[in-house]
Formats: C-alpha cells, sequence, structure tokens
C-alpha cells in the first residue's frame, strides 16, 4: 500500500484493530496554529509531529501525569480539548482563579500556592498559601494520590495529593492546590472529584472502565477481541469536563484567562484536509476526518488541532492499494 501526504500538515497512518477485530488504517492528521494578538490563527512554522506516546510530566517518577497525550487512536467520541500551561499571575498572590473557555461553556479552576495539611484542635485541615506568580496546572497538584501502603488509590488521579489511609497521616504533606470553585478543598475529609485541564492516562478512570469487562466470558468468548461493553470513550483523553460532543467545528470560540500574560482568544480555525482511498476493485473513498482532539497552549500561543479517519484495510478482492492527504477546496 502507498501513502502520499500532499499537505504542509504532519500525517502518518498507522495500522491498528477495530473494536471488531477489522484490520484498519488510522490515518491521523495534525496541524498547528500560532494565534496572534488579535487572535487570528495561521500555520505555525515548524509543524509539531504526530505524537506516537504520551510524553510524561516527570518521565523519572512512576505516578507522573502527562504532559501531552499521544496522538494515537482509533476512535473517539466528540472532541478532546486539553490546556497545557501555567496559572500566570502579574503580581504575587495566593489565590487565583483560572478559566478555559470553549464554545459558550467556561471551565472554571481555582489555583492556590504551596500549601500543606495540619492537624490542629478539629482535625486535619489545610493550611494557608504561599504567594505565586506561576503555577502548573498539573494533576500533580489536585486531588488524587494514593496511601503510603497502596491501599487506597484515586483512580481518577493517581499522580494527586491529599489521599491517605488515616486522616493524620496527611498532616505535613502537600495539600491540594487545584480545586473546582464551586468545592474548594478546607479539610482532609474533602473528596471531591479531581480537576484540571491535562489529559488523563489510560489506566485512570474513567478511561479505564469504558475498556470493557475482561472477565471469563470474554476469555472464552471474545479474546483477543476487545469486550462487547468497550465504550469508544476510552479513546478521549482530556478531563470529563473537556471532552465535547458533537465534535467541534471551524469557528468554535476557544479563550483562556489566568493561563497566559496576554489575553488568548481565537476560533477553531478551519482544517482543510481529505483523505482519499484507493481500494483494488476500483472503490475510490473521500473522506473528511472530523476535529477530535485540540490542545491549547496559551502561553505560547499555539493550536493542535488532529483529526482522524479509519480505512477497512480489507482483505480478497477488496484490498486498500493507496491513501492521499490532500487539501481540501
Amino acid at each position: 500500500m502507498s501513502f502520499a501526504n500532499e499537505t504542509r500538515f504532519a500525517a502518518l497512518p498507522v495500522p491498528m484493530m477495530d473494536a471488531e477485530g477489522h484490520d484498519v488504517l488510522v490515518v491521523v492528521v495534525k496541524a498547528t496554529f500560532a494565534v496572534d494578538a488579535e487572535g487570528t490563527a495561521f500555520l505555525a512554522d515548524p509543524q509539531h509531529a504526530i505524537r506516537m506516546n504520551d510524553e510524561l510530566r516527570s518521565p523519572d517518577q512512576p505516578n507522573s501525569s502527562a504532559l501531552f497525550p499521544s496522538d494515537l487512536g482509533v476512535t473517539k467520541r466528540g472532541t478532546d480539548v486539553v490546556v497545557v500551561g501555567d496559572a500566570i499571575s502579574p503580581k504575587p498572590v495566593a489565590v487565583m482563579d483560572v478559566g478555559v473557555q470553549v464554545r459558550g461553556q467556561l471551565i472554571p479552576l481555582r489555583v492556590h500556592g504551596m500549601r500543606v495539611f495540619y492537624e490542629g484542635p478539629l482535625g486535619v485541615s489545610i493550611g494557608p498559601a504561599q504567594p505565586f506568580t506561576r503555577m502548573p496546572i498539573a494533576y500533580e497538584l489536585a486531588y488524587g494520590g494514593m496511601s503510603s501502603d497502596l491501599s487506597v488509590v484515586e483512580l481518577r488521579n493517581p499522580s494527586g495529593v491529599g489521599v491517605a489511609k488515616r486522616a493524620n497521616e496527611l498532616a505535613g504533606q502537600r495539600a491540594p492546590q487545584i480545586e473546582h470553585p464551586a468545592r474548594p478543598h478546607r479539610t482532609a475529609a474533602d473528596h471531591h472529584a479531581p480537576v484540571g485541564y491535562g489529559a488523563i492516562m489510560t489506566h485512570w478512570e474513567p478511561r479505564l472502565g469504558y475498556a470493557g469487562t475482561f472477565d471469563a466470558t470474554w476469555q472464552t468468548t471474545r479474546m483477543p477481541l476487545l469486550p462487547s461493553d468497550f465504550d469508544p470513550r476510552y479513546g478521549n483523553v482530556a478531563h470529563p469536563s473537556m471532552q465535547f460532543d458533537p465534535h467541534l467545528v471551524p469557528g468554535d470560540p476557544l479563550g483562556a484567562v489566568g493561563l497566559s500574560e496576554a489575553p488568548f482568544s481565537t476560533v477553531v480555525p478551519e482544517l482543510p484536509v481529505e483523505v482519499r482511498a484507493r481500494y483494488d476493485d476500483a472503490e475510490r473513498v473521500t473522506e473528511r476526518p472530523p476535529i477530535d482532539t485540540v490542545i491549547m497552549l496559551p502561553e505560547k500561543r499555539l493550536l493542535e488541532i488532529v483529526a482522524r479517519v479509519s480505512l477497512r484495510i480489507g482483505r480478497g478482492k477488496r484490498v486498500l492499494r493507496d491513501v492521499v492527504v490532500r487539501t481540501h477546496g
């Protein structure tokens, strides 16, 4: 099979297997845009390469979160939005609110400076925050983590802080610094759902649960195929609050507040791409892949836009022979 990319974007053909065991060729297309002060997005130079694997925030740490997600995968539901960056204040503050806007929806976070748990007369509480001017929006600073004996694990964010077998074990330990404004963390008794703008990994919930049930029934009736209750949302990498269905389309507003020194506001840019495929039996297929991933880097004023299409490789008289990625229009 031949593959050609006639665009300026990054494009990669990846042989994979879909949920029903069919051999497919997933064509991943990725465009990188720079955003000027007026909010206009234009093609960046150079274009970012397609990521084959998750890029970890701290590769030497076993419980590191993902700084950037892999671009690979067969399918997603809707569009993932991932934001990579820091809360930035022009002057030292102990706490500040930031926000990401997608379409007409605002996703807020409250960011505190470094703070720790302390044991007081009313139990284990969270002390005052230290001033900061820049704080990474990282799951390592949000509620989560695991107890020292690994008997308690917050599977929605194993990288975080605040989880323990007993509250008094948290005294003197780092407390959550990133929270939802409506669900503040004040004491060791607060177990709110972890929040953030980053990607979640395949072994975190809810992605882990979407993989399906690998039990004895699966072993005897489906293996090596995916379980019958496999959910395509397993492919979604964004925090649940940052997943949008239906797909984002060109013109949808994007913005971030408190995540860059200058205001960051733009719209989803046009991705004028089509994938053309030819089979042995002379059948020709043309697909316009939907945008299924948007990665925003507000401080760097960059956007990564990813789209994909899945093509049956086929067998017998209907075998995929040629694939071309072209600019549409």
